[in-house]
């Protein structure tokens, strides 16, 4: 081959492979530029056999020696499953919604019916509460800025909670979605109780009155209840409105701030998956939280 042939054919060589080199460079780089938008720990112990999962945005993490992160708002959630299953993973677009506003969330473990009762179960919720609280600060979180949330069997949860004030102070108490704020109002609207319900609530009354939020609202002093935003879906919506409201006017009455978000339009489900993905569920519950924290 003639020798200024294959020069020429070595150079082009050469800068191929250059470009295959930069090109890759390139690609590394640009997977280097992005960077994690939250940070998540799952599976913290926080005894009783329980566990938490917490998703805190990266404004929480430390930028040197120097300069400490952000503490940040807190979000505990309680997931639903009529308090007979469920699981703290299911947060729908919680983790998202809360991480990308500068909150923490932190998901939380209850044992199931009939592994222990709803009391049991309250047990369960204020030991995450009370760890949070003293705990949460290590992970980035401000503790005097703790809001509980819950859907389904655990909005009733900390509904109870609040109601039955355990847990210490909170900013606020969302409570998406469930119609055992007054067990006899609505068995006797029912007629009868549903599969889950009498699972969960058995067929004494007592435990009906035991175990229902507004017993709690009616007979203790007027103050020191936190401010509740009561959501309720288009699922048996007359049954959910009547009840909600109720409740909700028992709450006044007592002199706390109650906020009602009337989701005629959304299923039981959808209400929950709608935070951070319908436009209206997902102001309305930021705007409570704004508030909340300030």
């Amino acid at each position: 081959m003639n020798f200024r042939i294959f020069t020429v054919l070595l150079a082009m060589l050469f800068v191929s492979l250059s470009q295959v080199h930069i090109a890759n460079a390139q690609s590394l780089t640009s997977a280097k530029v992005k960077k994690p938008t939250r940070i998540v720990t799952k599976g913290v112990s926080v005894g009783g056999g329980l566990k938490v999962d917490i998703h805190a945005p990266i404004s929480v993490k430390s930028r040197g020696l120097f300069r400490s992160g952000k503490k940040a708002p807190i979000l505990i959630y309680v997931h639903g499953g009529g308090w007979i299953k469920g699981t703290r993973a299911k947060i729908h677009n919680l983790d998202t919604f809360a991480t990308s506003r500068g909150i923490m969330l932190v998901s939380v473990d209850y044992r199931p019916v009939p592994r222990t009762t709803i009391d049991g179960q309250v047990r369960d919720v204020v030991r995450s509460i009370n760890w949070v609280r003293n705990n949460i600060s290590r992970y980035g979180g401000d503790k005097r800025k703790i809001v509980i949330m819950g859907h389904s069997a655990g909005s009733h949860l900390v509904a109870l909670i609040a109601a039955k004030r355990l847990g210490g102070k909170l900013a606020g108490v969302i409570s998406n979605d469930v119609q055992a704020y007054d067990m006899v109002a609505y068995g006797g609207m029912r007629g009868s109780l549903p599969y889950v319900y009498a699972a969960a609530f058995g067929s004494n009354p007592k435990n009906w009155i035991e175990w229902s939020p507004v017993t709690y609202v009616r007979k203790g002093p007027r103050g020191g209840l936190p401010p509740f935003m009561i959501m309720y879906s288009g699922s048996n919506y007359a049954r959910r409105k009547v009840l909600a409201n109720g409740f909700g006017a028992d709450l006044r009455a007592k002199g706390a701030r109650v906020i009602l978000f009337d989701g005629r339009r959304y299923s039981h489900g959808s209400i929950a998956r709608g935070i951070g993905k319908s436009s209206e569920v997902t102001r309305a519950v930021e705007r409570f939280l704004r508030r909340a924290y300030r």
